[in-house]
């Protein structure tokens, strides 16, 4: 991995996945409601599918194209995942996941806003977009805390619906239109 990163919060250590969090991924992931709310992730959500995702993760810091961190918690491990993803026009798609046992407790929030300090302080990254399925509205709370503003809704397809499902879009510091047509999961 080319300069992984440890970003340490009042709760939390965000730090590159190893292979050994795979069976703590798996688990987490493999939860209906998590995987529900992903675009990539398979439902059900196996231990090969942690495996397979953790040999990918490595390309994109050496390529300096995507920073993935899992988020732990010093009790519980690998509570989820938050990272940044290159698109075109050197916008930053950010995504994140968090087990269904810690909903609702900020971790989250506090995880993505790590990592956005760290994007925009060390890597002077100011383009971003994000987006969530639209049944999924605590995703868009966490964006908003974030300091992005909604621009659109798209439809994009989730792997563990099997089917396109309503989303919405967000921009923070990118054209509302381009954070729309870069929408993808």
């Amino acid at each position: 991995m080319a300069n992984p990163i440890i970003l340490r919060t009042q709760r939390l250590v965000l730090r590159p996945p190893l292979p050994h969090d795979a069976p703590q991924i798996a688990e987490r992931i493999g939860v209906k409601a998590v995987a529900w709310n992903l675009g990539r992730a398979p439902f059900p959500y196996q231990l090969s599918d942690a495996q397979d995702w953790l040999e990918r993760v490595p390309k994109g810091w050496v390529e300096d194209t995507a920073y993935v961190l899992v988020i732990t918690h010093a009790e519980h491990g690998v509570i989820g995942c938050v990272g940044l993803d290159l698109k075109p026009m050197d916008v930053w798609e950010i995504g994140y996941w968090l087990g269904q046992d810690w909903w609702g407790q900020g971790y989250v929030t506090e995880a993505a806003q790590a990592v956005m300090d760290w994007a925009e302080m060390e890597m002077d990254i100011q383009r971003f977009a994000s987006g969530h399925f639209a049944d999924n509205p605590a995703s868009g709370r966490v964006l908003t805390k974030l300091g992005f503003d909604p621009c659109g809704e798209v439809e994009l397809f989730g792997r563990a619906r099997g089917r396109k499902s309503p989303a919405v879009r967000y921009t923070k510091g990118t054209d509302p239109d381009l954070a729309l047509r870069l929408a993808a999961h």
